[in-house]
């Protein structure tokens, strides 16, 4: 007879994978341990995810979205198009990758060590770089839009988040508000007051 899987228990795997993931890392985390977390055997844990990366891309897309959604909401807020960059700049390689104990580092651990021709299992990149253009689009005079519209700069940015997030995690900390003031700079075709 085939197991019923509960709405409980899917969210009770969720929340302790979240929490494993944030305080110990992806890598060091074991089916096991989240299993014991969540009060279930690792034979149960198995019937509602086939791996530790299927978790989690179950937690990652929606707490990425939610940050993103907190980044658009103060970069709104924010009055000229330099404090708008800045404000991009500095949700994107200063506060995701603090949050939650540098959760974000989670996914790169886990897609550094997937097999190599397994693949991404979702939209995830593309989804972020529409939203970065996006919001860069909006921030930028419409003389210097042209930098941004194909999305590659979207795609630079979104490659050094990887960097920015894997520094945060081992403590690497560099003055981000003055790389953001820089890339400020560069995007408004401004001279660096440096």
């Amino acid at each position: 007879m085939p197991q019923v899987k509960k709405q409980g228990m899917r969210e009770a795997i969720v929340e302790a994978a979240f929490h494993l993931f944030s305080q110990k890392g992806y890598t060091t985390t074991t089916m096991a341990e989240i299993a014991r977390a969540a009060n279930m055997t690792v034979a149960n844990l198995y019937v509602y995810f086939d791996s530790k990366l299927m978790i989690l891309y179950e937690i990652y897309r929606p707490w990425l979205g939610g940050q993103l959604d907190t980044l658009r909401q103060a970069v709104r807020r924010s009055r000229s198009p330099r404090s708008k960059l800045k404000r991009i700049f500095m949700g994107i390689w200063d506060d995701i990758p603090k949050a939650e104990h540098s959760f974000a580092n989670a996914l790169i651990e886990a897609l550094a060590s997937a097999p190599q021709n397994m693949g991404k299992p979702t939209d995830l990149l593309a989804t972020v770089e529409t939203f970065l253009t996006e919001m860069i689009l909006e921030s930028l005079p419409p003389e210097r839009q042209s930098l941004a519209k194909d999305g590659l700069l979207a795609h630079v940015i979104w490659m050094a988040f990887d960097g920015f997030v894997i520094n945060q995690r081992i403590g690497d900390v560099r003055n981000i508000s003055a790389v953001a003031d820089l890339m400020t700079d560069l995007l408004l075709g401004e001279t660096p007051s440096r």
